[in-house]
């Protein structure tokens, strides 16, 4: 099962703005573009969805009814890792 969720900036949850897809595939995605960008300057709108993505990731690890890949909680380790080094 795929969990989906809806992210908008700020940590409000809304139709608008949304993520599509499963949680993993925007984590990898996430990832691969904050490994690009390094050394470069971000967008802080950019920044604000990465760590939104983490938060929302873990809140989906929490619910019962979600089957955890195997590889998601290192995508979400990496993400963290990726966004601290840019503090």
């Amino acid at each position: 099962m795929a969990v989906q969720g809806s992210i908008r900036r700020g940590g409000r949850l809304s139709d608008s703005d949304e993520i599509h897809g499963p949680i993993l595939d925007n984590l990898t995605n996430a990832l691969a573009s904050a490994q690009r960008l390094r050394g470069h300057p971000v967008y802080k709108d950019t920044l604000s969805y990465w760590n939104e993505l983490v938060r929302e990731a873990k809140r989906a690890r929490r619910d019962p009814a979600f089957e955890q890949p195997d590889n998601f909680e290192d995508a979400i380790v990496k993400l963290e890792v990726e966004l601290a080094e840019r503090h």
